[in-house]
């Protein structure tokens, strides 16, 4: 049985396909374009990131919900990097545990989403790395090893400090430059 706030999510989704719409909390949130600050965030990690995605044989998805369950809310995430065939809930909805890492850039009105409620979310899902990259706090927040009440390992690197990425990344994100925009 669909919820009616299900149904009103498919609704608004289907009416915005370029629009990035999300079910946070049981609300329905209508993301707007990103602004050239929050674009050009997402073009340095990917400038940083690209190499190793493609030599790993990963996929890039700047645009697809993540499925947590049949049962609670639905993300997009800025960015989304999954293997070469990951697990599908429909064609729009990759399972959660089936990414490598979600990427979130903190805009105005969506920080307490992005800080709180998605890992929240995220974690119980098996979704193993969210990043969140919050320029006006200048800081980049890694959330790892999710659990079903929460992630056990939140790491939090200033602008300028380089945040580890843990396996499968096994690299380092140069922050130097990431925010200085």
């Amino acid at each position: 049985m669909v919820r009616p706030v299900e149904e009103r999510y498919r609704a608004v989704r289907d009416l915005f396909p370029e629009l990035r719409i999300e079910l946070v909390n049981g609300r329905i949130v209508v993301n707007e374009p990103g602004t050239w600050q929050h674009n050009t965030i997402i073009a340095q990690l990917l400038a940083q990131l690209a190499p190793l995605v493609a030599e790993r044989g990963w996929e890039i998805w700047p645009n697809i919900t993540v499925h947590l369950d049949e049962e609670t809310d639905r993300y997009v995430p800025d960015l989304t990097i999954v293997p070469r065939e990951p697990a599908m809930a429909t064609d729009q909805a990759v399972r959660g545990t089936s990414t490598l890492l979600l990427v979130d850039v903190v805009s105005a009105g969506n920080a307490y989403d992005d800080h709180v409620v998605k890992p929240m979310g995220y974690a119980p899902a098996g979704v193993p790395l969210y990043l969140v990259v919050d320029p006006f706090q200048q800081l980049l927040k890694l959330h790892s090893e999710p659990e079903p009440s929460g992630y056990a390992r939140e790491t939090v690197e200033p602008v300028g400090a380089p945040l580890p990425l843990p396996d499968p990344w096994d690299c380092l994100i140069d922050t130097s430059g990431l925010l200085r925009i």
